[in-house]
């Protein structure tokens, strides 16, 4: 199986996760880690709504259920994390503070996205040199993720305070597969 391949393989499986999320009421984002051998570590799904708590996004919850695993000398700048969405600040930095190699999602983030930008503006350039990125790689996974948030918008839980607009979005080639 080729790199590309696995990629696939681990992007649909955060996929995955983000529809779980979806189902229930909060906002669908998904994130698998993969050990330095390509298995599969832990699962993770954002839980912010599910869980009240504002910290508990699908990359947090991946990189806690991996237990000891990234604790430990072996794995270190080993693993890779894949998402469904570019990880926000928050998530960047745990994913630095985890000493994990090589982040993958399906779809940019323009609004809340920090990866990029951290790296960009080279912050925390003696960690961030360590890590890989692959932003984007299929498209029709960013269109399924889109739906995803499009679909959660439209009949989540209006109590939720989360406002992310989908309307008028259309799948593009650009920055952000949701971009207007």
């Amino acid at each position: 199986m080729t790199q590309l391949e696995m990629d696939r393989m681990y992007l649909e499986l955060a996929l995955e996760e983000a529809k779980q999320a979806a189902k229930e009421n909060t906002f669908p984002i998904g994130a698998v880690l993969v050990g330095p051998n390509h298995e599969l570590i832990s699962k993770g799904r954002n839980k912010v709504y599910s869980f009240h708590d504002a910290t508990a996004h699908a990359e947090i919850d991946a990189i806690r259920e991996s237990g000891n695993f990234l604790l430990l000398d072996e794995n270190r700048y080993k693993c890779t994390i894949y998402t469904t969405v570019e990880p926000c600040p928050m998530c960047t930095g745990a994913i630095l503070f985890a000493n994990i190699t090589r982040v993958v999602w399906i779809l940019n983030d323009p609004n809340f996205g920090g990866f990029r930008s951290f790296k960009e503006a080279n912050l925390f350039e003696k960690k961030l040199t360590k890590v890989s990125m692959l932003a984007q790689p299929f498209e029709d996974l960013a269109i399924a993720q889109c739906e995803l948030m499009e679909n959660w918008e439209k009949n989540r839980n209006r109590n939720n305070v989360w406002e992310y607009s989908t309307e008028n979005r259309s799948v593009t080639t650009d920055d952000s597969k949701c971009s207007k």
